[in-house]
């Protein structure tokens, strides 16, 4: 890619030269110093596991970021001594061409070696809830290259036994021997309780032979862009960076919501006027909807919108809104179906209240019912203990780590949001949350551009609501 960059940015850069080959004999010291720089760059930032998914955001932000650091390199030593060894501009528009052309070589690299010629053998400790739980979601990303070749479980009942089409090959004493047989690429530790000393060191001993050993969780994230809170711990999530510091992010935002925020109101207030007047000739009532929401650290605020449903929505009690809502007004459903209720928010996030990107903000009374404590119970797991035994361990909230949502800012949109809309039943409500927890954990502006794109995408086709 960086041999096909040069002669793209010679073009763009408009030598006088007359021909390619002569300005390549003519400098083929520093070309050849620029390759390999960019080599050394990439190299240095691990970008040469090609086991790697570059059709990842995280992995191709990773990789413009490497290159244009390249680049800048490249400049430094090339361009600005006294006796520069190559002309600026053409180093310039062959740094922009290289990361479009890397960009694009890599993504197509993950896309056809992944799923044909680098598929790894996965071996999962562990069958029960959260191995098989594992195994589907690897079956569902095929093109992710891993292809489950069966399980390890202690329990002998298991031994022999098919768990959703996939085979328990043994024990977790004959790890080392599944290994070399199945020629396994990645071992997936699926126990949720506390493993033995003989299987930990097993595992130690494997990362160093080259064979990849993750937990369930953490592979689970990978896959699917959500957290499995079934079946992970607090500690899980304090281990994983939970509350990684990122302070700077944090004020920059806080400017940004500021600007955005004036911006949009300045620029769309002949449009309120509009969506007012068609508000009130639709139905009787106010043209605002005002709503206590619970903020940051469970702060109570008052959230505005556009209303858009009939003025005694709630009169049979507070509950959430669904498809084909009959309280919704003919002016609302056009309303929610583009987002244009939720427009006078940005006057929450003037007031700090809320952010661009975020949690949803939730009603007290339903975040007191998702956190209220239930039986934290746990399978069998002795080999003596009869079939469906489950044992009380302690207390958890009704949706575990609901209380999670509200340790940072609640936005007009986030990461749930653009993966899944309504939010009717509980089930609904905690596949919401595995995505909102993905969001805090993994918080970054490469993730907020990725559910800015996501959500411009879904307001111009009109999903969702």
């Amino acid at each position: 890619m960086f041999g096909v960059s040069v002669p793209i940015g010679f073009a763009l850069s408009r030598r006088t030269i007359e021909s390619p080959w002569f300005f390549l004999d003519l400098f083929v010291l520093p070309l050849t110093l620029m390759g390999l720089t960019y080599v050394f760059v990439l190299y240095v930032a691990n970008l040469y596991d090609h086991y790697q998914d570059f059709r990842r955001r995280e992995n191709i932000s990773q990789i413009i970021l490497s290159s244009l650091i390249g680049t800048l390199v490249v400049v430094i030593t090339c361009t600005l001594p006294a006796r520069h060894l190559i002309s600026r501009g053409f180093v310039e528009w062959q740094g922009v061409a290289f990361v479009w052309l890397i960009v694009l070589w890599r993504y197509t690299f993950s896309a056809i070696a992944l799923p044909l010629r680098l598929q790894r053998n996965v071996l999962i400790i562990g069958g029960g809830a959260a191995g098989r739980e594992i195994q589907k979601i690897i079956k569902r990303y095929e093109n992710s290259g891993l292809v489950v070749a069966g399980f390890l479980d202690d329990d002998p009942e298991k031994m022999g036994v098919s768990l959703d089409g996939v085979s328990v090959l043994g024990n977790t004493d004959q790890l080392e021997e599944m290994i070399g047989q199945y020629k396994i690429g990645m071992v997936v530790v699926a126990i949720t309780y506390e493993k033995s000393s003989t299987l930990l060191n097993n595992l130690v001993r494997l990362s160093f032979r080259g064979v990849q050993v993750i937990d369930m969780p953490s592979l689970y994230e990978f896959l699917a862009g959500k957290i499995p809170t079934e079946h992970i711990s607090a500690v899980w999530l304090l281990l994983h960076s939970l509350n990684s510091s990122k302070v700077y992010y944090h004020h920059l935002k806080r400017v940004m919501d500021l600007v955005l925020a004036a911006l949009g109101l300045a620029l769309t207030w002949p449009l309120w006027a509009v969506i007012a007047a068609a508000i009130k000739m639709d139905s009787r009532g106010p043209v605002f909807f005002r709503q206590e929401r619970l903020g940051k650290d469970s702060k109570p605020f008052q959230i505005i919108k556009f209303r858009t449903m009939i003025t005694d929505a709630e009169s049979a009690g507070p509950r959430f809104a669904c498809h084909g809502d009959p309280r919704i007004t003919r002016v609302g459903r056009i309303l929610r179906k583009w987002r244009l209720d939720e427009m006078p928010q940005a006057y929450n996030i003037l007031k700090g209240e809320m952010t661009f990107i975020g949690p949803r903000p939730e009603r007290a009374v339903f975040v007191r019912e998702f956190q209220q404590l239930v039986p934290d119970l746990r399978e069998r797991r002795r080999a003596t203990d009869p079939q469906g035994y489950q044992v009380v361990c302690g207390y958890r909230e009704r949706i575990p780590y609901y209380s999670y949502r509200l340790l940072v800012k609640p936005g007009i949109t986030g990461w749930a949001q653009v993966h899944h809309s309504y939010s009717a039943t509980l089930e609904e409500t905690k596949v919401k949350l595995q995505y909102d927890l993905y969001y805090i954990k993994n918080i970054s502006w490469v993730l907020d551009l990725a559910i800015l794109l996501k959500t411009i995408r879904i307001v111009l086709f009109g999903w969702g609501r």
